[in-house]
């Protein structure tokens, strides 16, 4: 897993001095960026401004399990969990300690930023992406795993309707 330790600031809170929730697709972009520039080896303004390659958030899918206050200690992780012609998947999470605070999945796909189309994953990040692989268990929205099948059961007393 690639991790960055980021510290939750003033300008990440809503007034009730929590992490307002936009502000954590910010904070798991920048820890993109990192990933690419400090775990792939590849400088994310390099890519954007000379390769003209793009690596866009095609999907999300975020769970918020705890509030996030101004001073925590939050630290991102992300794990690779499909690699693709062009796109990669990931699941990533926040924690403060050893309490869960966010889990996604995310897609990424690369883009040619002049045809605005996706392209195949250059050589140079594909071959990172390996030391990042990782069979991430799912996660239900409180927290929980779900069963192997993915499906919640009717024992959640309907607390998660679908």
């Amino acid at each position: 897993m690639f991790e960055r330790e980021v510290l939750v600031r003033f300008a990440h809170c809503d007034p009730a001095g929590i992490v307002f929730y936009p502000q954590y697709f910010v904070l798991l972009n920048g820890l993109v960026e990192d990933w690419l520039a400090d775990g792939l080896g590849t400088s994310f303004a390099d890519m954007i401004l000379t390769r003209r390659l793009g690596i866009p958030t095609v999907r999300m899918d975020c769970t918020f399990t705890r509030p996030s206050r101004m001073g925590d200690a939050l630290v991102l992780g992300l794990t690779v969990t499909r690699i693709g012609e062009s796109s990669i998947g990931l699941d990533v999470q926040g924690r403060v300690g050893d309490e869960l605070r966010l889990r996604a999945r995310q897609t990424l796909v690369t883009m040619d930023l002049e045809t605005m189309k996706s392209v195949p994953i250059p050589a140079d990040i594909r071959d990172g992406l390996g030391r990042y692989c990782q069979p991430v268990p799912e996660i239900a929205p409180d927290g929980l795993s779900l069963p192997a099948d993915g499906n919640r059961r009717a024992t959640d007393g309907g607390k998660h309707a679908d």
